[in-house]
């Protein structure tokens, strides 16, 4: 079952409260009857819980001014919003979502004191990142879950050609090893980078036709072409590039 098209996409949105009026009813006579979205409600829930005890630590000096001048800047850089079929773009309703996601990704920053500031201002930038794409007017989501239990989401900006693209339910790669994300179509497959864990992964160049998506297992600090078998896969229609 894709549970990232139709109502399935707005399990995110609802679990993190950016939903309301007609579209949080809705859901909600869809929620009761689905039981997948009532899985993935609860995960993201935890998620949620797990990321703001995470933030309860002292933040460094000078983050509190770094987060919001994130924000502000988030606001300033979204672009404005376009009229979209029900269910398909992710607009307006996905923006307060990210925002929330931006300060709590940027809160999380500070918990570890010991890392080092250029740290810090990657893990910031990968936050803001991450945040644009999911606030992006055009934003389209897609993915799938596999009879094994992992599953690959991808929110996409045709407008920004970038992509935010989550990997999980994947056993660790082998010591020594590294699984990497690979788009494939036309020509050779792309490097799109390497996964840690079930950390979301900015694709900084996602432009291109119908391809897909695929996880293999790489040598440590990944190769120039795949060399393993796919581990996950996952087709892509030419509309998540916005075309």
């Amino acid at each position: 079952m894709n549970l990232f098209t139709g109502p399935h996409s707005l399990a995110g949105p609802y679990a993190l409260d950016a939903l309301d009026g007609r579209e949080l009813r809705r859901f909600e006579r869809h929620l009761a009857r689905c039981a997948p979205c009532q899985e993935q409600v609860r995960a993201l829930r935890t998620d949620t819980l797990r990321l703001a005890r995470a933030a309860s630590g002292t933040a460094p000096e000078g983050m509190r001014d770094r987060v919001l001048t994130a924000v502000r800047t988030l606001e300033q850089e979204r672009s404005p919003q376009r009229p979209a079929p029900r269910f398909t773009l992710r607009p307006a309703p996905v923006a307060a979502a990210a925002a929330t996601l931006a300060l709590i990704a940027a809160a999380l920053l500070g918990v570890q004191l010991t890392r080092t500031q250029d740290r810090l201002d990657r893990e910031q930038a990968q936050a803001r990142a991450i945040a644009q794409v999911l606030a992006a007017p055009d934003a389209r989501t897609t993915g799938e879950r596999f009879p094994d239990g992992s599953a690959v989401a991808v929110v996409s900006s045709p407008g920004l050609g970038r992509a935010v693209v989550t990997v999980s339910g994947l056993d660790a790669p082998p010591r020594g090893k590294d699984h990497q994300l690979w788009l494939t179509g036309a020509g050779n497959p792309r490097s799109l980078g390497l996964l840690d864990g079930d950390e979301p992964l900015v694709a900084w160049d996602f432009r291109g036709r119908a391809g897909a998506l695929a996880v293999t297992t790489e040598p440590d600090g990944g190769s120039l072409a795949p060399t393993g078998r796919p581990l996950v896969q996952l087709a892509l229609k030419s509309d998540v590039f916005g075309e």
